[in-house]
């Protein structure tokens, strides 16, 4: 379906000039033309223009809103890295979890390491846990093997955050909490890790954070970057709620949001930079976007 600049703006609830100046300023988005010349946008412009102006009512500069857009659907529409075969510390580990054997689960963890903590998450750890998520729920396994792996795991994350020390106070800061409901940290405690060798400041608050004492926070610390991930369809919800608290409260300058949940339910209107499903692209996205003063 087609629709005119004033069917856009109903649709979206952005005015008209709006549209035209963010076009004109910031080539976004950039809707086909009729052969008379006239706009004519489809569900996917609408889609980016709620994006922005969630960014926007977030208290983001248009500007800064349309660039952030622009590298989420960079990071969307790059070409997939050349697949690569399983490592085969996946299979090993997944069998060493299937016997809860934790010397080798712990042996194996270490061994992916020595990959670097990057390729360790991306090619390693989260493709086991994945297989054993699988595994539960073909109810071939209890979710305690999950747990039990997951906990392993958690403890040498920790025990790598702990060899980082803490950034020059003078370094960007960032808060990294999930909402309320949302009890599932892994993936972010990961995101704190490399995003603390990237140099930046983290605050991590972990799992099931309310909005109230997450407002509490950021103004203790003083933030000006927050990150915020939801795994399940309730986490993703109470994110929604959470973000748009952030939101209305002007807390932060900078909303990060992002999580598996996003790929499977993702809700275009919850206000926030969009952050990629690669934690690597992630974590690199939040630390280009604040070297580049969205943060503080």
């Amino acid at each position: 379906m087609k629709y005119s600049v004033k069917a856009a703006a109903i649709a979206t609830g952005v005015s008209e000039s709006s549209l035209r100046t963010w076009e004109r300023r910031y080539g976004v988005p950039t809707p086909a033309r009729s052969k008379s010349g006239r706009r004519q946008y489809d569900e996917s412009d609408l889609a980016l223009i709620r994006r922005i102006a969630a960014l926007v009512n977030a208290g983001i500069p248009a500007s800064e809103a349309a660039d952030a857009i622009k590298r989420e659907d960079a990071a969307a529409v790059a070409p997939e890295p050349k697949r690569q075969e399983e490592h085969p510390l996946v299979h090993a580990l997944v069998e060493a979890s299937l016997a809860y054997d934790e010397p080798a689960i712990t042996n194996l963890v270490q061994q992916a390491v020595r990959l670097g903590w990057p390729e360790a998450l991306e090619r390693v750890l989260f493709p086991a846990l994945n297989r054993i998520g699988l595994f539960w729920g073909e109810g071939r396994i209890s979710c305690a093997t999950e747990h039990f792996t997951t906990e392993v795991i958690r403890r040498e994350l920790a025990a790598e955050i702990a060899k980082q020390g803490h950034a020059a106070d003078d370094r960007v800061g960032v808060l990294l909490a999930c909402p309320e409901a949302e009890r599932h940290d892994l993936g972010l405690l990961a995101a704190a890790l490399l995003l603390r060798q990237q140099g930046l400041k983290i605050f991590y608050l972990g799992a099931d954070v309310p909005a109230h004492d997450l407002l509490i926070a950021i103004e203790k610390t003083g933030v000006a970057a927050v990150c915020l991930s939801a795994t399940t369809a309730s986490g993703l919800a109470s994110l929604g709620r959470t973000a748009r608290a952030l939101v209305a409260a002007r807390a932060v300058r900078s909303l990060f949001v992002g999580g598996p949940a996003f790929s499977r339910d993702g809700d275009e209107t919850i206000p926030g930079i969009r952050l990629p499903e690669s934690l690597t692209a992630a974590v690199e996205l939040i630390s280009e976007a604040l070297s580049s003063g969205g943060g503080g």
